[in-house]
C-alpha cells in the first residue's frame, strides 16, 4: 500500500522514504523510521496514517505510539558479528560458491542486487577489523557502488556477496515476504 502511494523504488534509500512519506502526510519533519517501518509492514496502520493526515494531532499519535517499538532495525549489528562468525560465513560461502563452479552473476542480476543493496537500511560501513579487511575504495561503476560496504544484518562485504550466484539476501523484500530484498525467492543460501 505505502510503496505503491509513495511510489518506492528498489533504489530508494530508507531515509528517501521517511522523507517521502513525511512530505505525503504533510510534515515538516522525517518520519520515525520506526513508524515507517510499521507502515510498509503493517497496512492497518498505513491506511490510520493517510486518514489521518489532515489531523496532526491524531498523527502525532499515531507516529509516537508505543507499538511502533516492535518494529525497530533489528538488534544483528555488523559490529556485533564476531570475526570468528566472519570467518565461518566466508568459508562457507567459499564453498557453496566452488560448487557451483566459482561462476558469477551476469550483468543484469548484478546491477538488480547492487541497486537493491544501495537502496536498503541495513547498508552500513565496515565495523569490524575483517570486515575493513576485505572491502576496498568505491567506485562508480555497476559492481563497485558498494566496495566500501556491508550488509548489518549477515555482515558480509557486498561488492563480494553481489556477484556470487551461490549467496542471497538475508532481507525480506518490502513489498513480497516470499522473496529477498534482491526480487529473488527466500530459501537460497547465504
Amino acid at each position: 500500500m505505502i510503496q505503491d502511494i509513495l511510489d518506492i523504488k528498489p533504489t530508494d534509500s530508507f531515509q528517501d522514504m521517511c522523507d517521502r512519506m513525511a512530505a505525503f502526510l504533510g510534515m515538516k519533519t522525517r518520519i520515525p523510521e520506526n513508524a515507517m517501518r510499521r507502515a510498509i509492514q503493517d497496512p492497518d496502520f498505513a491506511n490510520d496514517l493517510i486518514t489521518c493526515r489532515n489531523a496532526p494531532d491524531f498523527l502525532e499519535a499515531l507516529l509516537d505510539d508505543p507499538g511502533n517499538d516492535h518494529y525497530a532495525e533489528p538488534e544483528a549489528e555488523a559490529a556485533k558479528i564476531t570475526n570468528t562468525e566472519l570467518l565461518k560465513k566466508a568459508s562457507g560461502a567459499l564453498l557453496r560458491w566452488s560448487k557451483a563452479g566459482f561462476s558469477t552473476v551476469d550483468e543484469e542480476v548484478l546491477e538488480t542486487r547492487e541497486n537493491a543493496c544501495l537502496g536498503c537500511e541495513y547498508i552500513s560501513k565496515p565495523e569490524t577489523m575483517l570486515q575493513k579487511l576485505v572491502t576496498s575504495k568505491s567506485k562508480a561503476q555497476i559492481g563497485k557502488r558498494v566496495a566500501d560496504c556491508v550488509c548489518k544484518l549477515c555482515g558480509c562485504s557486498l561488492s563480494k556477496k553481489i556477484r556470487l550466484p551461490s549467496e542471497a539476501c538475508p532481507a525480506v523484500h518490502p513489498k513480497n515476504q516470499e522473496l529477498n530484498r534482491w526480487s529473488e525467492p527466500i530459501g537460497k543460501t547465504g
